[in-house]
Parts: structure tokens; sequence; C-alpha cells
């Protein structure tokens, strides 16, 4: 009987104990006053503050105030309440105390509870900020504000010392650890922007504090703040290829799309960013599920002098594109500038998934009018632009593909061989008569390739023109 109330005591000291941990808290500001209002399960502080405090620097006492100074604290614990009042009269501080209702004289259990009960007030608020952070840098410096900034658990109090810590004559060489430190005690990622933000113009001066601010932002979970605060950087000055390493980092663990190409679309404006680089945003363009946003980025990328490494990215990401429209406008971006025979070959399997005939032709045409083939990727691409369902967009394709630079006897072998797969009689003889003067100097293979053609020819008028264009 003895252990099952000794198990049932135990159950509720730790049932306690996880809700004393979950606290709320609660700010107002009404003209000059400031209400603070704290509680857990157990306790809960209503603080009300008036004009400018000082405290004294064992943060026990308060030693002066501003003339529309007032200063009360109540708190409530397990039931008992108590209340301290202070009032500015003249150039005398009135401290009034009270238990429940009634008032206690202050001296000796008012200032005892005030001492008590002051240290946590001072954390818990901004009251006496600016003088305690004058304390602490005046006696160690940075790292004594950051270490008091360490102790206070509220955001919203941890990011007002911060602010007043960057008002002081900080050194550069604090920059990188305040942001670490200060980034990595805050939860909010709102106080984390607006304390970045703010500091930007500092912290962007010196190379370590501008990368510890780019790492900071692999800790935000809004998309948005994170999108804010890598913009805003990369606006005041360029940023270092490991800076953008970072950022793109942290760019990859966005979820939202609109966000991410954000990011990425002005990560591609910098003027000092790397192949290396590109080729890693073209490969973090893959992570981006909408075909619209991911063509944004790549197409921006693409506009650049690019390696053969990124154009092979490209290709992978593109891949994944499901819109025909959006595929076919990323891969006449790509098609602006030469492309490795290699990146060619790879490519083309890709334009042959773009189920419109209409945007297929645009590419193959494309292809046919800025790059250079061998026989065999030649080959590989008049098939695919045979591979097509309207005889109109077949022909121009195979017209399109005779008129390319390097047209040699086994691409118009190869153009010959994919006419027959056209079965309307008048496109079919439009290609034939087209490759007839290239024909008529060729060799034996080159004219049966030709007649063989020719016989999938139904009508003997068409059938007719092209025998006779070839005997001209």
């Amino acid at each position: 009987m003895r252990s099952v109330f000794f198990f049932m005591l135990m159950a509720l000291a730790l049932n306690a104990a996880a809700q004393s941990e979950s606290s709320s808290v609660y700010i107002s500001r009404n003209d000059s006053k400031t209400t603070y209002r704290t509680s857990d399960a157990f306790n809960s502080f209503n603080i009300e503050i008036r004009g400018t405090i000082e405290v004294t620097d064992d943060d026990r006492d308060i030693k002066s105030m501003s003339h529309d100074g007032y200063f009360e604290v109540t708190k409530t614990s397990f039931g008992t309440r108590r209340t301290i009042k202070i009032t500015r009269e003249g150039s005398v501080l009135i401290k009034r105390y009270y238990e429940g209702r009634t008032e206690v004289n202050f001296d000796p259990e008012g200032r005892k509870w005030l001492a008590e009960v002051l240290p946590e007030v001072v954390r818990t608020t901004t009251i006496a900020a600016e003088s305690r952070v004058n304390r602490f840098y005046s006696k160690g410096g940075t790292q004594a504000v950051l270490n008091e900034i360490d102790a206070i658990k509220s955001d919203h109090v941890k990011s007002h010392y911060a602010r007043l810590l960057m008002k002081k004559p900080v050194p550069e060489k604090d920059y990188a650890v305040i942001v670490s430190k200060v980034t990595a005690n805050l939860n909010s990622d709102h106080y984390m922007t607006e304390f970045l933000q703010n500091n930007l113009d500092k912290f962007l001066q010196n190379k370590e504090a501008t990368e510890a601010v780019f790492i900071a932002t692999n800790k935000m979970g809004s998309d948005h703040y994170k999108t804010q605060v890598i913009k805003e950087a990369l606006r005041f000055q360029p940023a270092s290829t490991e800076s953008i390493k970072i950022a793109l980092a942290s760019a990859s663990k966005i979820n939202s799309d609109h966000y991410k190409t954000e990011v990425l679309t002005s990560l591609m404006r910098q003027n000092n960013i790397t192949d290396e680089v590109v080729v890693e945003m073209i490969n973090t363009s893959k992570s981006i599920n909408s075909d619209h946003y991911r063509t944004d980025v790549l197409t921006k990328a693409l506009e650049r002098s690019l390696p053969a490494a990124a154009h092979q990215r490209a290709v992978e990401s593109v891949k994944d594109i499901h819109s025909d429209h959006y595929k076919t406008q990323v891969i006449k971006s790509m098609l602006t500038k030469s492309i490795d025979e290699k990146v060619l070959a790879e490519l083309l399997p890709v334009a042959s998934t773009i189920k419109s005939d209409h945007y297929r032709t645009e590419v193959l045409t494309r292809m046919l009018d800025r790059q250079n083939f061998s026989d065999a990727t030649f080959k590989q691409l008049v098939e695919y632009g045979a591979d097509m369902g309207s005889d109109h967009y077949k022909s121009q394709v195979l017209r399109t593909a005779l008129d390319g630079p390097g047209i040699n006897e086994a691409k118009v072998i190869a153009i010959l061989s994919a006419a027959k797969s056209i079965r309307s009689d008048h496109y079919l003889s439009e290609v034939l008569i087209s490759t007839a003067p290239r024909v008529r100097t060729g060799s034996d293979a080159l004219k049966n390739a030709y007649r063989d053609a020719a016989r999938k020819i139904s009508s003997e008028t068409y059938y007719g023109r092209a025998l006779r264009a070839l005997d001209r």
C-alpha cells in the first residue's frame, strides 16, 4: 500500500514539474506604462513600470527612477500574494510592501522580498536593461553581456539586450561571436530576423560575421524570414564564395518554391559567383516542385556562359518538369549557346518526352539551327522528330535538318530513313524533293535510300514528282 502511495506522489511531483516548465508571457504598453504578466502552474508575476528605472549593481534593489517613474510588482505563489510599489516624490523613492491587501512595513520584510524577487524581474522584463548592459559591458565587455543574454529566458528581452549591446562601441572582431551567440539563444525567427537586419550594416563589414549571418538562417524555420535575411544581406554588398555556399545550403532547406526561387535568383545576381556554385544552384533547382519556379531559376542560370557540368545538371533538372511549355522554355535557353556533344546526346531523350508536336518541333529545330552534331546524335534527333504524330511537324524538322551545318551523306540517309514514317504523300514528297539536289550527286547508297523512301508514296502523282526531282 505504501509503495502505491509513493508512486502516486512521484507521479504528481513529476506532473507538477512538467507543468512548471510551461509558462506564458504577456506584454502590453499603454501610453508611457508597460505591463508584464508571466505565469506557470504555480506562480504568476504582474509587473507595471513607467519611466526610467535603475537597479543596484547586485540587481536586488531599485536605486533611482525618473521623475515620472513608477514600479509595481505582484507575485502570487501557491495562493500567497505579495506586492511592492515604488514611486518617486521629489528626490526620494517611496517604497510600500503588501501581503495580500495588508500593507506591511517595508523594512525588513519588504526589502528582503524585493531582494529575492528583483533579480528574476530584471531578467523577465526590460526594466533597467540599458543601465545593466552598460554595467556588464564596462566590467567584462561583449562576453559579459552575452553571458547575461544567455541567462534570460524571454526572446523579447534577449533581443532587447542584444540591441543595446550593438549600440556599444563593440570591436569588429566581436561581431561573429555576437551573431552566433545571440541567434543561438533566440527561438523566435521574428526576433532573430529583426536583430540581424538591424545590424547588417555592421556585420557585413567582417567576413566571419557575414558567414555567421548566413549560417544563422539555417536555424530559421520560417521560409519567409530566412529569405528576408538572405536577400537583404545580398543587397548590401557582394558576398564571398563561402557565404554564397552557406546561403545556398540554407536555401536548399526552404520548403516554399516561391521563397526558394527568390533566394536562388538573388544569389545569381552576385557578380562574383563561380561556375561551381552555379552548378550547385542548378542542382538545388531539382528540389523545386513547381514547373514555373524551377523554370525561372534554370533560365536565369542558363543566361551565363556555363561549363558542361552545369548543362548536365540542367538536363537532369529539366527531366522532372511536367509542362511541355516550361520544358521547352528551359531547353531553348540552353540552346542559345554551343553545347557539348555529350550533353546534347543526354538532352535529346529529354526533348523526346515533350508530348506536344508543336513544342517538340520548336526544340528540335532550335537544336538544328544552333548546334553541331555527330552523325550518331543527328540520327537520334531526326528519329525523335519522326516519332511525332503530325506529318506537318515531322516534315518541318526533317527539312530544317537538311539545311543545318555539316550535312553529309550519312546525315541525309538518316533524314530519308526518318521520312519513311510520314504517312502523308504530300509531306513525304516535299521532304524527298528537298533532299534531291544532294542525292543526285551522291553515292549509290544515298540514291537507294531515296528510292526506298519514295516507295512509301501511294499517289502516282507525288511519286512521279519525287522521282523526276532525282533525275533533274
